[in-house]
């Protein structure tokens, strides 16, 4: 179906009229309960979509996918398929922070998430680590009530957010606020919802249609990405705030690596992201919400094939070694030497950071003492399958070399 936005730009007013009542009054076309007004404009325009089969079927996709990459990344061993998840989760953090402008690096938000238990250090991005980890437990609820939202906000960006651009209302901001055209031209193409009472009152509509309405689940999650957006309840952090509590709604419905890979996504393909709501938001396209909901289902569905691709390109080189171990007399019969072997393996393929582990951590991973992973470590290392590197605590790691070994 061709979205409205584009018949705007190629017909006189009236021909473009008589598109848009013919469309909102289809006999297909869903009304939704809420109502937008494009900036500058004295008309209101009831949000609204057509079910098209493009649509039916790029939900479909995403279903498909989504239960490929949760069975690939089952059949992972347990190191890998940790390392996996917890890659897919530094890119998260790293993206949503990305796209907002906030500063972060990959290697900063990692240090910070592997102390978040140290209570000690006071580490940066601790509280969004936090929930984010919550979020893969499945320890979070759908939102309930305006303060579930404002709760998110404190944990996921309030300690990124400058004092003057904090919200200064009971929950939420009680000035205007507005959204600019990122390409730098300071051109204001939206502006949120306000006061302080009507901001409350669209988030509780929000809630309701999230939590009861009988739109299929992804479009309903899509649908209200955008709402959450229009309304625009934050001075700032309303993007990582909208995507966080997509992301719990997501991790009902799919996957945990489909609802933390939304970021990833956005960011990838951000032009298209932010064109989406600037599109929506404008005169041009009525209410009308295919445009969001197509291009926000592609970056889903993109996001799962990449993830797809990159589990089963590690999968494939970690099974070629596991044969490889398997086939190396030097460690027939010698139980812990393929044990050890095989965890480096898992690490090497699958970690995010370094490629190695101490002796600590392997006599956890393997359940032996310290002592006897010493004494297999020197055996490896005499061999020159595996190598060292620094010191207290020593790092143990596959030695390239061990790749190009014929065995």
């Amino acid at each position: 179906m061709r979205h409205l936005y584009k018949i705007f730009r190629e017909t006189n007013f009236g021909e473009f009229e008589d598109y848009y009542q013919r469309r909102i009054n289809f006999e297909t076309t869903i009304k939704l309960p809420f109502k937008i007004k494009p900036i500058n404009q004295s008309k209101t325009f009831q949000l609204y979509y057509v079910p098209t089969n493009e649509l039916i079927n790029k939900i479909n996709e995403i279903y498909k996918q989504d239960s490929l990459l949760n069975s690939i990344n089952e059949t992972l061993p347990p190191i890998a398929q940790q390392n996996f998840i917890f890659d897919c989760l530094m890119e998260e953090l790293h993206n949503t922070n990305d796209l907002e402008g906030v500063r972060s690096s990959k290697e900063e938000i990692i240090r910070s998430a592997k102390l978040i238990n140290n209570t000690k250090v006071k580490n940066r991005f601790s509280s969004m680590i936090s929930s984010y980890n919550k979020l893969l437990s499945d320890e979070l609820k759908r939102l309930e009530s305006p303060e579930d939202i404002r709760k998110i906000y404190n944990h996921i960006v309030d300690e990124e957010i400058d004092d003057f651009e904090k919200p200064d209302g009971e929950l939420f901001r009680k000035d205007i606020t507005h959204v600019y055209k990122k390409s730098g031209s300071e051109k204001i193409i939206h502006r949120g919802i306000t006061p302080e009472d009507k901001i409350i009152e669209c988030l509780l509509n929000l809630i309701d249609f999230l939590n009861n309405s009988n739109v299929p689940t992804l479009i309903k999650i899509v649908i209200g990405h955008y709402y959450f957006g229009y309304i625009h309840p934050f001075y700032d952090g309303n993007g990582r705030t909208s995507r966080f509590i997509s992301s719990i709604y997501l991790n009902y419905e799919l996957s945990n690596l489909t609802a933390i890979s939304l970021s990833r996504g956005c960011n990838k393909y951000r032009n298209k992201y932010l064109t989406a709501f600037e599109i929506t938001n404008s005169i041009a396209n009525r209410g009308e919400m295919n445009c969001f909901i197509d291009e926000f289902l592609e970056i889903i569905s993109n996001e799962q094939k990449h993830m797809i691709q990159e589990v089963k390109v590690k999968k494939e080189q970690l099974d070629g070694f596991t044969e490889k171990l398997s086939n190396d007399e030097r460690l027939n019969d010698r139980e812990m030497y393929y044990g050890i072997m095989y965890v480096l393996g898992q690490n090497y393929f699958f970690s995010v950071t370094e490629k190695g582990l101490t002796v600590k951590d392997l006599a956890i991973i393997s359940n032996k003492s310290k002592q006897s992973i010493r004494d297999a470590l020197k055996d490896l290392n005499e061999m020159g399958i595996i190598k060292m590197e620094g010191k207290r605590p020593i790092i143990y790691s596959i030695d390239e070399k061990y790749f190009e070994e014929e065995i």
